[in-house]
């Protein structure tokens, strides 16, 4: 009896690794802890912007790209943008995780423009260890198409035990989606 209970924990335990080794990160991610928010798209790296993740990673995916715009922003000298060539798969692009201090206001803002796409925008609050969620609340969510820059903004309050906040810009659809101008201030600071 003994032999088989032993038995049945190894094959348990291999059954967990492999489901483990399995659930993978399929994003793409490049990092400069230096670097800030990089809500003007500024900073790129290998034409991926720095401090952004973009999921399912747009190498492994023919139907996602992204790339820096030098022709097309609302400031600086450059943009992101996202292209959906099918409408296979939700196609996203997150911030890093800003630190919030409990009970400040915050304005977040940013710039878009959007062809043909269906576009979400959630805003997501954690606690100090960065691995609670808190509160996810869609901030944005638009399948107009405009062919100016459309500024979005949004007062947040950090709830008690509120210490990060992040964006996720979700992408639907066939089409064209540029952001520009991510901006998480505290309220009343410029």
């Amino acid at each position: 009896m003994h032999r088989i209970a032993g038995l049945l924990a190894t094959v348990g335990l291999v059954l967990v690794c492999l489901f483990l080794a399995s659930c993978g990160s399929n994003e793409r991610i490049t990092s400069d802890s230096n670097s800030g928010l990089n809500g003007g798209f500024e900073l790129a790296e290998d034409g991926y912007p720095v401090n952004w993740a973009f999921g399912p990673d747009p190498e492994s995916l023919a139907s996602y790209e992204v790339s820096i715009d030098t022709t097309r922003f609302s400031e600086g000298e450059q943009s992101l943008r996202v292209d959906s060539t099918q409408d296979d798969q939700t196609k996203v692009f997150r911030s890093q995780r800003i630190p919030v201090q409990e009970g400040a206001e915050y304005r977040i803002s940013f710039d878009m423009m959007n062809e043909g796409c269906s576009l979400r925008v959630r805003r997501t609050t954690m606690d100090a260890s960065g691995t609670t969620n808190l509160r996810q609340d869609t901030i944005v969510s638009t399948s107009e198409s405009t062919t100016e820059w459309t500024r979005y903004e949004e007062q947040l309050v950090a709830a008690e035990g509120e210490s990060k906040v992040f964006l996720t810009f979700l992408v639907d659809g066939v089409g064209t989606v540029w952001c520009d101008g991510v901006r998480v201030e505290e309220d009343g600071s410029e």
